[in-house]
């Protein structure tokens, strides 16, 4: 357990926790915020596709740590196949990614000091699949997404190319590829297919705050390929607002843009969970 003081009167506390999920131990870290009398709300985190509870630059350790400071849980854990926690990468699919995220919902919702009735998934690229999914599944009515990657071009073999598998060299038995330097095992695509991503969009009814850098390649192919225009999430009306960041790219690396993307994030979920105006790290909301 880890007590931080940064400022006069708030001592967030991030606590080592152990989750479990149909019989697999998952790997997390709760951050919780002062006491002040009543149920916080919380943000449930759904890292990227091989992202682990920490993500890159340390972004969602970072924003956890943000939110305890003004008031906001947040849940950071690992996937079953990634990080600390329990599983092999290619036994990963976005079906137990889905599965892993409603074993974090059901903690929050039984951690005292947490108000089940304001909670939020926050997606990060490929996170964004699995925060939306989880909550069609769950009815979380606050989805925050970051670099949005919905669909998996790999795993619809455009063209009808379809990849080329290997038994894995520790594992015979399972079929993989090679991806980003990790195995993925044929039973992620074979997953994928089961998936209409443009059914379960139209089917979230969170409000939603979507987040994309304006240099982003992989953001312009998943606009190109889904035909965004379809869906709600991508309207940019009050209940789901779409903010581009000029200049970034997929993962917002350097200061100004991480900043930009915290800023904003909290200043939507302070005013979707209903918090009064306080103080940010870069001003007052």
């Amino acid at each position: 357990m880890r007590q931080r003081a940064d400022k006069p009167g708030h001592a967030p506390e991030e606590r080592l926790v152990e989750l479990e999920a149909e019989g697999h131990r998952l790997a997390g870290i709760l951050h919780m915020p002062e006491s002040a009398g009543h149920p916080c709300p919380v943000v449930v985190y759904c890292p990227g596709k091989n992202g682990e509870r920490y993500e890159v630059h340390r972004l969602a350790v970072k924003f956890a740590r943000r939110l305890a400071e003004q008031g906001i849980a947040c849940l950071r854990f690992d996937y079953y196949g990634l990080g600390l926690s329990d599983g092999w990468f290619h036994e990963m699919t976005t079906s137990t990614k889905i599965r892993d995220t409603l074993a974090a919902l059901r903690f929050v919702r039984e951690t005292e000091g947490v108000d089940p009735g304001r909670i939020a998934f926050l997606g990060f690229s490929d996170g964004a699949r699995i925060a939306l999914m989880s909550a069609v599944r769950t009815g979380i009515s606050r989805l925050l997404l970051w670099s949005p990657l919905f669909s998996e071009f790999g795993g619809n073999f455009p063209g009808g190319r379809k990849p080329r598998f290997f038994r894995h060299p520790l594992y015979p038995d399972a079929m993989v590829k090679p991806w980003a330097g990790l195995w993925v095992g044929m039973d992620f695509y074979r997953d994928l297919q089961q998936i209409d991503i443009g059914k379960e969009l139209l089917a979230c009814e969170a409000d939603s705050l979507l987040i994309y850098g304006t240099d982003d390649p992989l953001i312009e192919e998943e606009f190109a390929y889904m035909e965004t225009t379809r869906y709600p999430i991508y309207s940019g009306t009050a209940r789901h607002r779409v903010s581009p960041v000029e200049g970034a790219g997929h993962l917002f690396t350097s200061v100004r843009l991480e900043e930009k993307l915290m800023d904003e994030s909290f200043r939507w979920l302070a005013a979707s969970f209903g918090l009064p105006a306080g103080t940010g790290k870069e001003g007052t909301i």
